[in-house]
């Protein structure tokens, strides 16, 4: 009996911990977000990206990395999340919102196809250049991702010059 009540003692106190730990699925997160951090990349809540204006519920995640340049005035959406929007040039990706300027066509082209699956959108704005991904893949997507929104960085530079 004494032993029954050691054990369920035990049980008490350690079961209190075990709710503490991270789930597998939040500590790939909390790695990659982390990851995210150390490439200078923003990770924020975001709106869904074909959202009405009236539409403001925070149920997507966007990995932001902001302009270089702190006057630019980029503001269009690319997204693949639903029928919302007007056709683009890229296959299966529509316009939301508004239209990035033709100078950014064949480089949109030339990267989409290349973006995780995960990947539902791009997204310009203010703050810089943002991607609204879902978070199920790994480091190497995250890897793309950064690659991707650099060099969409590098053609916003170019196109102000």
């Amino acid at each position: 009996m004494n032993w029954f009540l050691i054990v369920f003692g035990i049980a008490v106190v350690i079961s209190p911990l075990m709710w503490l730990r991270q789930s597998p699925q939040a500590k790939r997160m909390t790695e990659l977000r982390g990851m995210a951090t150390q490439l200078s990349i923003q990770v924020s809540l975001h709106r869904r990206p074909d959202a009405r204006e009236d539409e403001v519920s925070l149920d997507s995640v966007c990995y932001r990395l902001p302009w270089l340049d702190w006057n630019a005035s980029e503001r269009w959406v690319l997204q693949r999340f639903s029928q919302r929007g007007w056709d683009s040039h890229c296959e299966g990706w529509r316009w939301t919102q508004h239209q990035a300027h033709p100078d950014w066509d064949d480089l949109l082209a030339q990267l989409i196809p290349a973006l995780p699956t995960g990947v539902s959108a791009l997204i310009a704005s203010k703050a810089g250049i943002g991607m609204i991904w879902d978070e199920r893949g790994d480091a190497l997507d995250l890897e793309k991702i950064a690659a991707t929104l650099q060099l969409l960085r590098e053609k916003k530079a170019e196109i102000c010059h």
